[in-house]
């Protein structure tokens, strides 16, 4: 057992902070290490990290988390500022020996009073729901939003390449014409009242 004050990745810190774990010795006998872990300030924040001794694959199982939004910062925050709370509900990650790219992943995200911030404008969104899944070379998912100010559907589907975003979004009568410009900056196409189009991210 044990305890990790920081978690670095890339040169940032990721927002975990003093999380203390502790393995499970029977399950060696069994060819695996597996050990538990949460995060002593918030023990709510837990779950088990599973290591196969002989493929080297490892797996992260029943990780419940929450965190705030502008403890993303500065992971995603350099143009846009997210507010509200993330709970994290993974069900199971695995990852092969010699790479970051999952085998097989499923869970979703909640974001309660989710904030978008711009410059200085803010506006409330709502209660996105992200629920992902994958098997292979690549991870998908749904983006489900019904509450004003901007109610929508969309998908994803993620390489070790790239990102790409299916984006279908209709703002409320409310909203203000600042948030319209800001979808059409980011390439959206409208139509009436909706904004559609895809957005491609690079992942490396």
């Amino acid at each position: 057992r044990g305890e990790v004050k920081q978690i670095l990745y890339d040169g940032k810190a990721l927002p975990v902070r003093n999380l203390s774990w502790s393995i499970r010795p029977a399950a060696l006998l069994g060819g695996t290490l597996k050990a538990e872990f949460h995060e002593r300030q918030a023990p709510m924040n837990r779950g088990q990290a599973v290591v196969d001794l002989l493929s080297r694959q490892y797996e992260l199982q029943g990780v419940q988390w929450q965190l705030a939004g502008s403890a993303l910062d500065p992971w995603f925050q350099a143009w846009v500022g997210l507010e509200g709370q993330f709970t994290l509900d993974l069900q199971t990650l695995r990852l092969p020996a010699n790479g970051l790219i999952p085998r097989q992943v499923q869970g979703r995200i909640d974001w309660q009073n989710a904030t978008l911030q711009w410059g200085s404008e803010t506006w409330p969104i709502g209660s996105p729901l992200m629920q992902f899944s994958g098997e292979g070379d690549a991870v998908k998912g749904i983006i489900t939003n019904s509450q004003p100010l901007l109610p929508g559907d969309s998908s994803f589907e993620c390489t070790a390449e790239s990102c790409r975003i299916d984006l279908s979004l209709q703002p409320a009568p409310e909203a203000p014409p600042s948030l319209s410009n800001v979808l059409l900056l980011l390439g959206l196409q409208q139509t009436e009242n909706r904004f559609s189009g895809r957005l491609t991210l690079p992942m490396k």
